[in-house]
């Protein structure tokens, strides 16, 4: 039921087998993805009862890449809605279409990379706020940025466990001696 991966731009197709609500019975399955834009997806009808589920690469070029939730729920001829399942899906961006420099980093690689450029430039008796013309300015203190950096490296490296970053797995290519 849950959607596969999905990269804009390319094709997918899965199917769904939902017994109970047989499509030759009048239901029709149904996904809605909301996230960075609101996107509706119909089954048709498939083989054996199953319901085939299918976008195509022009439709799926036209997707913003983001984190969306997703609903897939089933209308009956009597116009009885029922939600089956729920979930979160990331859709990849179509780096095919990306014509200039991008930053592909994850948000948390984002910001370790700040918060370690922010300790490379303090030293541990720094101000921490300072006024100029009645305008006030606190910085983060390095007790704090050094309990952050903390937190996102251990997101990074699950991120790098999982083969979860902004291009999603990551395969390693090894070649026979």
């Amino acid at each position: 039921m849950r959607p596969p991966q999905i990269r804009a731009g390319d094709s997918v197709s899965w199917r769904v087998r939902l017994p109970g609500y047989p499509a030759e019975s009048g239901w029709q399955l149904h996904y809605a993805l909301r996230g960075p834009q609101g996107i509706d997806i119909e089954a048709l009808e498939g083989e054996g009862g199953d319901y085939l589920v299918e976008v195509v690469a022009a439709d799926s070029s036209e997707w913003q890449a983001g984190l969306y939730r997703w609903v897939a729920y089933v209308v009956g001829p009597a116009g009885q809605r029922l939600t089956k399942a729920t979930g979160d899906l990331h859709i990849h961006p179509d780096l095919l279409a990306l014509d200039g420099p991008e930053d592909m980093r994850s948000h948390a690689r984002r910001m370790l990379d700040l918060i370690e450029a922010a300790l490379e430039k303090r030293i541990p008796k720094d101000q921490q706020s300072y006024e100029i013309d009645g305008q006030r300015l606190d910085r983060i203190p390095i007790e704090r940025l050094e309990a952050l950096r903390i937190r996102y490296r251990r997101e990074v490296a699950q991120e790098s466990r999982r083969g979860n970053g902004p291009f999603g797995r990551t395969v390693k290519w090894s070649y026979p001696a």
